[in-house]
């Protein structure tokens, strides 16, 4: 995702000879890194709450279009990062709305990050960690992809024998090496870089009913996507995309690496922890789970106009990657079966998805070679699918926000 640029040496740190691992529950897959973690933590400390109904409550869908001069390619993504663009995020919103808290940490100090992991496992709590993706070799992430907004739990060490215990999104747990960890964490990659940000919360023994919740967070979902800050978010960010889809030849040269970043567009929204369709189809799940435990018609609809919503960014992802062009096609669907492995089958897939992976290096030559040249021949089509699903979230946005 970003450029080479020198970064400081990295130095494990404050590792001694103690064992701590947790007892923790690491049940069924997630569909986001962060979600999924916090509906793990939360029912180690004996409160459940479904995933879609956790993005719901923190106001969690959204939109965002983002360049630097310092990214090697533009991203997308679908979390809302309007009024909580510092970790621990839109986690941070739920926790604080069912009655909660949290505590935090950013530092440069690698010793600092590994006491406050040890006083949280000590506190009999999995911390929740922030890691730069490039360095997570279970996660078959490209060395030059530095991603450093990825969560997962550790709900262990064991510092004798430089092992990490893990809790990712996937069914299964890991183990990873300490010192791995610690790199990972301190990553200082920009644009999102990792920087040993985690987070440990607390909730009181009784939480604030999620049906008192529901309604405010909705709203403010709302404004938020209709009413972006900048333009190149929510509704407003789709029609930005749109325009410079067309720019892509100029502001990625090369054809490789342009071929690499509608690959990665389409990871983002499809396989890359969104629950697909750019986090609509988490949304969708959510409007149901709340309409009916509210018995509210207005939502209910909604939910029923997301349906399609989550169809239209189904195609533009599929017309990123389109059927026409063999290479692109592949590329395509190597990540969905590698996702698709993963969440049904968890780590215990990781050599199968690891054989998958092999082809990705080829088949990225093959397209920037023969098929890339077409690209203002194919993108229009996705260009005019962004335009149609933002009027459509626009319109059911607009009803839903008169009945709330």
């Amino acid at each position: 995702m970003t450029k080479s640029k020198k970064q400081r040496e990295f130095q494990p740190a404050g590792i001694g000879d103690e064992k701590l691992v947790l007892d923790f529950d690491h049940f069924g897959d997630g569909k986001n890194c962060q979600t999924s973690a916090m509906v793990r933590l939360m029912h180690h400390l004996g409160h459940d709450i479904s995933e879609p109904m956790l993005v719901g409550i923190s106001s969690g869908l959204g939109f965002i279009y983002w360049f630097m001069k310092m990214m090697s390619y533009p991203v997308v993504g679908g979390m809302n990062r309007s009024d909580c663009r510092k970790f621990p995020g839109i986690l941070g919103k739920a926790a604080r709305r069912l009655g909660g808290d949290f505590e935090s940490i950013l530092t440069r100090s690698v010793k600092k990050a590994h006491v406050f992991l040890k006083d949280t496992l000590r506190n009999r709590q999995p911390c929740l960690v922030c890691v730069d993706m490039a360095y997570l070799d279970h996660l078959l992430t490209g060395e030059d992809d530095h991603f450093g907004e990825h969560n997962f739990r550790v709900y262990g060490i064991d510092e004798t024998k430089n092992e990490a215990y893990i809790s990712d999104r996937f069914h299964g747990t890991h183990i990873m090496p300490l010192t791995q960890l610690q790199k990972a964490r301190a990553s200082e990659y920009p644009p999102f870089p990792a920087m040993n940000q985690a987070v440990r919360f607390t909730f009181p023994e009784k939480l604030t009913p999620v049906e008192e919740v529901i309604p405010s967070a909705i709203r403010e979902n709302i404004d938020a996507l209709l009413n972006p800050p900048i333009r190149n978010a929510g509704v407003k960010g789709m029609v930005k995309w749109s325009k410079e889809l067309g720019k892509y030849p100029k502001l990625i040269p090369d054809p490789k690496e342009l071929v690499h970043a509608l690959v990665m567009h389409y990871v983002y929204i499809e396989t890359g922890g969104s629950g697909g369709a750019i986090f609509r189809q988490i949304y969708t799940d959510f409007l149901r789970e709340a309409g009916e435990l509210l018995n509210h018609d207005g939502i209910l609809r909604a939910s029923e106009e997301f349906r399609g919503i989550v169809d239209t960014w189904h195609e533009i992802s599929k017309g990123l990657l389109p059927d026409d062009y063999p290479a692109l096609r592949q590329l395509r669907e190597i990540q969905w079966a590698i996702n698709s492995d993963l969440e049904t089958k968890g780590l215990k897939a990781l050599r199968r998805v690891e054989k998958k992976a092999e082809r990705v290096p080829d088949l990225l030559e093959e397209a920037a070679k023969s098929e890339i040249q077409d690209f203002l021949k194919f993108i229009p089509s996705v260009q005019s699918l962004l335009i149609e699903v933002s009027e459509m979230e626009t319109n059911t946005l607009t009803a839903l926000g008169t009945t709330i």
